[in-house]
């Protein structure tokens, strides 16, 4: 206890208003003591949550860590998604269909406004953090960003419009579904769900694999495209997809934290 009061004055005495160093740990958003930390050896997810004070204004699972080691792989993943959007609209193409080939490249120009931002799968709410399997060290150069709960629901992929949709509790994925218009490629047989702290899993909607499953407020269902559309690498970039999805988090396009 003594060691972690410590480290907790220590990074509570550091905060700066200075520009930017390159081992800064820096937390944005809806915490009581925004601002730039110094990062030192040992520093661990607690000690920066308790001096940014985030507390019970403040909406943990929707909350990000973003690392910089963790970019390197992002900045492939979102390539290899291009890539394969590329190659379905030359696929499209053959088809004829110009409502297909208008989704593909919505689709392309979605992902590459995309930002790498480095989120890696971490435990936002402080009360956990004091379990020592969700309180990892920190990197140099790690941020932590508590944006607002939008209580919505977004749905994006293979429907003519990007949907958001109002939070209802307990409504099941399959129906906010209904409320959302669908491209005739979208995959009718599952869907995926990407809970606003990251979490991704794979749905069943069809008759015959039909499942039952919950989506918080903040969430995003991703509509996934027929499989044949993308030749051999159908599921992977269905699955790819959903994995850079998950990468994001609410309000993104407002911070500073991404390429």
């Amino acid at each position: 206890m003594k060691r972690l009061t410590c480290s907790l004055a220590l990074l509570a005495s550091t905060l700066i208003s200075n520009p930017l160093l390159a081992s800064d740990l820096v937390v944005t958003g809806q915490v009581s003591v925004p601002g730039s930390f110094l990062w030192h050896q040992g520093a661990r997810l607690l000690d920066l949550t308790t001096a940014a004070q985030v507390d019970t204004s403040s909406w943990p699972l929707g909350a990000a860590l973003l690392r910089q080691s963790a970019k390197h792989e992002q900045r492939k993943l979102k390539a290899g998604v291009l890539f394969d959007l590329r190659a379905a609209r030359v696929n499209a193409a053959a088809l004829g269909d110009d409502s297909l080939t208008e989704l593909l490249a919505a689709l392309q120009q979605q992902v590459a406004q995309m930002p790498v931002t480095g989120r890696v799968p971490a435990e936002m709410n402080p009360l956990k953090q004091r379990l020592a399997k969700f309180n990892p060290l920190l990197e140099p150069g790690d941020q932590l960003v508590y944006p607002g709960n939008p209580h919505t629901i977004r749905i994006v992929g293979a429907v003519n419009a990007p949907c958001d949709l109002e939070f209802i509790p307990a409504q099941s994925p399959k129906r906010y579904l209904d409320s959302c218009s669908q491209h005739w490629i979208a995959n009718p047989d599952e869907i995926y769900l990407i809970q606003p702290n990251g979490d991704t899993s794979r749905l069943g909607i069809a008759p015959w694999n039909s499942e039952d499953a919950w989506l918080a407020e903040g969430g995003t269902i991703y509509v996934p495209l027929r499989h044949a559309l993308f030749g051999e690498s159908g599921n992977d970039f269905n699955n790819e997809m959903a994995a850079l999805l998950a990468t994001q988090y609410i309000g993104v396009e407002a911070t500073s934290a991404h390429e």
